[in-house]
């Protein structure tokens, strides 16, 4: 299974579009490979979830691609309820490959609880803006939450940038071990990057793909 969050705020700064292609590229290795394969996208909790499948063989590469072209961002659904709305509707085991920037209020521990209850094993990449990792932010600033409309005024948000990188870095950390407690994997990866640069280079070296 694939999982797109199609929330507000992964339109940003390219994380939908690379979202997007991710889930092409793991949607026909699994074809090529004839696993059953699945796709969805989520974006607000009155909107029933887009799905395609499951499907197998080479033969619905164009159905796959499609689909995924066709994903439209926008919405306030958080992953984890984005994740629990699928396993409502989902039946069996196997992989489920979440691509989201993974940021989130909500209790990403009881969603991925549920996942590796249901005999999925998590395969979980965080797609961040490259402003995200490196915030270039001075002076007074004020920052408003896409998909809350949550504001915070900063005074000096020079000042804060440690603090925010150490706490990006720690709740990274987080998912990681959420992950890897129920045998899955995890990875981060900048929205700057290239899909040929993910796939080629960080997950072939992340043994993800060979």
């Amino acid at each position: 299974m694939i999982l797109v969050d199609a929330s507000d705020s992964m339109m940003f700064s390219d994380k939908l579009l690379r979202a997007r292609q991710l889930a092409a590229a793991f949607g026909i290795m699994g074809l090529l490979s004839n696993e059953r394969v699945s796709c969805w996208s989520f974006n607000t909790a009155d909107q029933e979830p887009a799905r395609l499948g499951p499907l197998s063989g080479r033969g619905n590469m164009r159905a796959m691609i499609d689909f995924v072209e066709h994903i439209e961002g926008g919405g306030d659904l958080p992953v984890d309820r984005c994740i629990e709305v699928m396993l409502n509707r989902h039946r069996g085991r196997g992989i489920v490959i979440l691509l989201s920037d993974l940021l989130t209020f909500g209790d990403l521990s009881r969603a991925f609880n549920l996942l590796f209850s249901r005999g999925l094993e998590i395969f979980a990449i965080q797609i961040l803006a490259p402003e995200e990792i490196e915030p270039d932010v001075t002076g007074n600033a004020r920052f408003i939450d896409c998909e809350t409309d949550l504001k915070l005024d900063v005074t000096a948000a020079s000042d804060l940038l440690s603090i925010y990188n150490e706490h990006r870095l720690a709740y990274t950390r987080v998912i990681e071990n959420l992950c890897s407690r129920r045998n899955g994997r995890f990875l981060t990866v900048s929205s700057a990057d290239s899909l040929m640069d993910m796939l080629f280079d960080q997950l072939m070296r992340k043994g993800w793909i060979c």
